[in-house]
């Protein structure tokens, strides 16, 4: 018996679609997407030259007492903070950042250190003319806070960090770290070199993780990290080297800090957590059902909490 014409006509549109889908860079498509949003709020994009050289490419807008908001490693500022911007404008000029080796921000210098991007930071404020900043960091982006808070009390109000150790974080926490993902250095793990790299820091960032289709990872590789993959690998090869250095020599963060943590996060445990809140004697927010990255993941929950302790008067114990 002969198979109707109209049995081909639906997996036929069905492979049209695909193919269709798979020439569509959506990462492209949600950058703009991103960059619009950022623009309906208020928010300019700029680019500035410091002394050294290095340009630091920036989102920046609103009216009020002023946050910096410091990304971690993975896709650009906007990508990690679009929805604490959306909460925070209401009431705060915020400041978005890319890090140096990060989005369009570079620098000729070849210096790696935390200490670098922490100085680069504050001449970034500097030049915007902001003398005191609040300021929440996740991940790496966390670290450079607490560098920026202990080298430079005075710039610093209250800190927001968000599932990243600072000093308390020890050779022993590193290489459990690396057998528990059988990799041989932390460039392997957040330096993504493949789709199944790609792969697995959404599942370390996402306790739900998205769907995410071969070619949709393909972009992200050659969209989002098409630039500066070595420079990123520096980062981590100097702030990992430099580690006991680190902890032997660098101030204690002393700005009122809250801590926001992902209670299944495999790359900072929850633990270490629990002891930089011993450390700094500062509040613990565990969120549920998150990994790696609450902030996108559990963005109401989170940006509850940036509202609240940001607002909050300083005497209050809260």
């Amino acid at each position: 018996m002969k198979t109707p014409r109209s049995a081909y006509v639906v997996p036929a549109l069905l492979v049209a679609f695909v193919a269709l889908l798979a020439s569509c860079n959506f990462i492209t498509l949600e950058q703009t997407r991103l960059e619009n949003k950022l623009r309906r709020l208020g928010l300019t994009d700029a680019t500035m030259t410091l002394e050294d050289g290095a340009e630091i490419q920036y989102w920046a807008g609103g009216e009020g007492p002023p946050v910096l908001l410091l990304h971690g490693f993975g896709a650009e500022a906007i990508w990690q903070w679009h929805h604490q911007v959306e909460a925070l404008i209401k009431d705060h000029r915020v400041l978005v950042p890319n890090l140096l080796w990060f989005g369009r921000s570079k620098c000729p210098r070849r210096d790696f250190s935390l200490q670098h991007q922490a100085r680069s930071v504050v001449e970034f404020l500097d030049r915007l003319g902001e003398d005191r900043v609040d300021a929440a960091g996740i991940s790496y982006g966390g670290m450079v806070l607490y560098m920026l808070g202990a080298a430079f009390p005075e710039r610093l109000g209250r800190a927001v960090i968000v599932d990243s150790p600072g000093l308390e974080y020890s050779r022993a926490d590193y290489d459990a770290l690396l057998a528990r993902f059988e990799v041989p250095d932390l460039s392997r793990l957040l330096v993504p070199e493949s789709t199944a790299d790609v792969q697995r820091l959404i599942d370390l960032a996402y306790f739900r993780p998205p769907a995410t289709p071969e070619f949709a990872r393909k972009q992200v590789l050659t969209t989002l990290y098409k630039d500066h993959g070595p420079e990123r690998a520096l980062l981590l090869e100097t702030a990992v080297d430099a580690m006991d250095e680190l902890l032997a020599t660098t101030e204690e963060l002393k700005a009122e800090t809250l801590l926001i943590w992902g209670d299944h996060d495999e790359v900072f445990p929850v633990e270490l957590g629990r002891r930089l809140a011993a450390r700094l004697n500062a509040r613990l927010e565990v969120i549920e059902d998150a990994k790696h990255a609450p902030n996108i993941e559990h963005p109401a929950r989170v940006n509850a909490l940036l509202v609240e302790f940001l607002s909050a008067s300083p005497l209050d114990p809260g």
